[in-house]
């Protein structure tokens, strides 16, 4: 800090054996050629000065210093027009004196960033999604093979209203558990609305730090009496506590709903195709953007917040975002009740549905009634009847029993006439005999 100016003479790049070289807090103008050749270089700091183009230091390893490695005026606000442009820069100053590290974020060590990450998460996600519910799918068709698996209107409805329950009666995202084209399509509409607006704090998290647009709070500070570059962020474990509760207090019931409306999907018994799908699209989209929300909120954080009001602050920021789709739907009801008599039947359902559900039980009670009250006299005069047919058995019963009487008292009466005819035939038989015996003497004595 000696307030030298003019350019740094390129001979300087003769020091083929400098390892170490600090030449900040100065008036160095011009373009810092010579020192590219310092191959040996292990630390340079040149912020604070007024140099415009910053040289390769290609050969710079931060494994001593870290981002203290080297330091120049690369940051927004600048002193110039366009701040300098510095590939190999571990933290970039800006006007102010605050500085930022310039670094490769784990996602760009494996070739992506903070947009195509989530990108290739969600497409794993819903891939992973797909795989479970047709699993549980075809674990229970084949737990009920045999069984009759269709469902009553009642249970349809019920199965409907547990639906709706779990993806917000109250939201557009209700939608996709009906079959509504329009409705689907204002759903659709949210949702693409909540991704941009996401979509947006994360370019604002990882835009280059050269840009003036960028949200990104230089908290750093690299001061003129020392080497070491120090983060003045004032964000602690206390902070980052406060925003697990709020995100957890936003986005947990959405979360696990949206679990439970896919498990649903795969596991309703003796529902279509379609309504199977609507119920899984609807708990996937749930899952997604609330997992998406999450994601923004502690990444723009980690790299916007400067202490714990600003994550506090930018949390409930982005955590409304998750509201837009019951504001979009509650304006609906208000502009077009007719729009939104899916979900409003739900409670009204449970007086709508639920009514039209007491009347048919009303009605089967009463025809059930009115069914059982045949069946009591029809039984009543089966009664009849068979008691009349016990009367009538009883007295062929009787009737049967006078015959058979009768019967054995003609058989009693005629057997002594049988044998009183018997018994006079017998004595004609004799008085015959002695008849002609006494003939027979007669003639035997003439």
């Amino acid at each position: 800090d000696n307030d030298i100016k003019e350019s740094i003479p390129t001979q300087i790049g003769l020091l083929s054996k400098l390892t170490y070289l600090r030449l900040s807090y100065n008036a160095f103008t011009g373009t810092a050629e010579g020192l590219g050749e310092l191959t040996k270089l292990q630390l340079l700091q040149l912020q604070s000065n007024r140099i415009t183009e910053m040289p390769n230091m290609a050969q710079l390893d931060d494994k001593k210093y870290g981002n203290s490695t080297f330091v120049t005026d690369c940051g927004v606000p600048s002193a110039f027009d366009e701040a300098p442009m510095c590939k190999n820069c571990t933290m970039c100053c800006n006007a102010n004196d605050d500085c930022y590290p310039q670094e490769v974020t784990p996602f760009e060590k494996m070739g992506l960033t903070y947009i195509t990450f989530p990108a290739l998460f969600f497409l794993s996600f819903i891939v992973i999604c797909c795989m479970v519910a047709l699993s549980l799918y075809l674990f229970g068709k084949r737990k009920n093979r045999g069984n009759d698996l269709t469902t009553p209107t009642e249970r349809r409805l019920e199965d409907d209203k547990y639906a709706l329950s779990r993806i917000g009666k109250e939201s557009v995202y209700s939608y996709f558990v009906t079959d509504m084209v329009f409705g689907w399509l204002i759903a659709f509409a949210t949702l693409g609305i909540q991704v941009g607006i996401l979509v947006f704090f994360i370019k604002a998290s990882e835009a280059n730090l050269q840009e003036d647009t960028i949200d990104i709070q230089f908290t750093w500070k690299c001061p003129p009496d020392s080497d070491v570059c120090n983060e003045g962020d004032g964000m602690t474990k206390t902070g980052w506590f406060i925003f697990g509760v709020l995100t957890t207090a936003f986005l947990a019931k959405d979360m696990i709903n949206g679990c439970k409306l896919i498990y649903f999907s795969s596991t309703a018994v003796g529902h279509c195709l379609g309504s199977r799908i609507r119920y899984f699209f609807g708990g996937l989209c749930l899952c997604s953007v609330t997992i998406f929300t999450f994601y923004v909120s502690t990444v723009y954080n980690q790299i916007v917040s400067k202490n714990n009001a600003d994550l506090i602050v930018n949390s409930v920021i982005i955590l409304f975002v998750m509201e837009i789709d019951e504001r979009v739907f509650s304006t609906l009801a208000a502009f077009n009740g007719k729009w939104t008599t899916h979900a409003a039947n739900s409670e009204s359902n449970s007086e709508a549905e639920k009514g039209g559900v007491i009347e048919k039980m009303k009605e089967k009670i009463e025809s059930q009634e009115k069914e059982l009250g045949i069946l009591h006299s029809q039984q009543r005069e089966i009664t009849l009847r068979m008691e009349e047919m016990k009367k009538q058995t009883d007295e062929i019963a009787m009737l049967w029993e006078a015959m058979h009487k009768m019967q054995e008292s003609q058989a009693s009466e005629s057997i002594p006439q049988c044998a009183d005819i018997e018994s006079m035939t017998i004595v004609a038989a004799e008085s015959n005999d002695s008849r002609l015996d006494t003939d027979a003497e007669k003639g035997y004595n003439e």
